[in-house]
């Protein structure tokens, strides 16, 4: 429990109120000597479908234990060579295949991939758009294999298309996982000062002001709930005289200070300080942030008040 004390004052008078790192690397691509691809058309293909024919040279049938290279046409993605569901179409070559399914002795093949369109959804249900991203017929070893010596990217753009370009290849990205560990904080309450001072009026007038800003702090991260309470004493005058607290009466408000943590205040209800009344709270589940209230004042003199300058203390408890 924290307490701020405001001492009001009236007239003449105060109111005296690490990270676990990861790199994606992989094997290096083998693009320069070797597997080649040629694809026809490769720009300004029909954007509502297109038959590219592709035609391979420099591919090695006994590699990868003889499975041989996928043809694929899609995006290059970080994981291209096990995500197949990121692809629009998709071929399987190798030695002991037929026709365009075939991976000849020399390293060559042909075939075609049939009614390629500029956008698809793939596997995964996400919207490929190859106007926007560069699309590619790609190769590589079959079924999920880490041999990188058989990828080839050649990329394909469309009429309408705002030719994006290569881009980096994949097998060259790194990635790392960042972390970070937040701490248990604590439950806060501040003042902008420590004293509020109150109109000087007449007896039988009312006196007002505002209460200085509280500010609550919740980065306990638990999202508990809290209250902010104010209690008033009497007002009382050097010589004796008072003016009862239940003269001075509050019209709280509160607001949210935006730090992302999208929390939730209430302001209290407006009456009487002739007793404890909240001034601001947080129900539990929306508490935690940063947060400010305050209240306009006001105390009414009694006719027969004695002059001078008359003095009470706020006490706000956050709990």
């Amino acid at each position: 429990m924290r307490q701020a004390t405001t001492r009001i004052t009236r007239g003449g008078a105060v109111i005296a109120a690490a990270g676990l790192i990861t790199i994606g690397l992989g094997a290096a691509p083998a693009l320069a000597a070797g597997p080649a691809t040629t694809v026809t058309p490769a720009t300004e293909a029909d954007p509502a479908g297109q038959d590219l024919a592709v035609k391979g040279s420099g591919f090695d049938p006994a590699a990868n234990g003889g499975l041989g290279v996928y043809v694929v046409f899609g995006p290059k993605v970080p994981d291209y060579w096990t995500n197949a569901g990121a692809f629009q179409a998709s071929k399987w070559v190798h030695k002991n295949g037929a026709g365009e399914n075939k991976l000849n002795a020399d390293g060559t093949f042909a075939l075609t991939l049939a009614g390629v369109k500029a956008k698809y959804t793939d596997g995964s249900g996400k919207a490929v758009d190859c106007l926007t991203t560069q699309c590619y017929v790609i190769t590589m070893a079959a079924h999920g294999s880490a041999d990188r010596g058989q990828d080839t990217f050649t990329p394909v753009t469309f009429v309408g298309g705002n030719n994006p370009g290569p881009g980096p290849d994949p097998a060259d990205k790194g990635e790392q996982t960042l972390s970070t560990k937040v701490d248990n904080g604590a439950l806060t309450l501040s003042l902008d000062g420590d004293s509020a001072q109150l109109s000087t009026v007449a007896p039988g007038q009312h006196s007002t002001g505002a209460l200085r800003t509280a500010t609550v702090t919740d980065a306990r991260g638990t999202q508990a709930g809290w209250s902010l309470v104010g209690e008033v004493t009497d007002f009382s005058h050097p010589q004796g005289a008072t003016i009862p607290r239940g003269n001075l009466a509050w019209s709280p408000s509160a607001q949210v200070v935006d730090d992302g943590s999208r929390g939730a205040v209430t302001p209290g209800a407006a009456g009487s300080l002739g007793t404890a009344r909240t001034l601001a709270s947080s129900a539990a589940g929306s508490s935690g942030g940063v947060f400010q209230a305050g209240a306009g004042l006001d105390l009414g003199v009694p006719a027969g008040t004695s002059p001078g300058d008359y003095t009470a203390t706020l006490t706000l408890t956050l709990s």
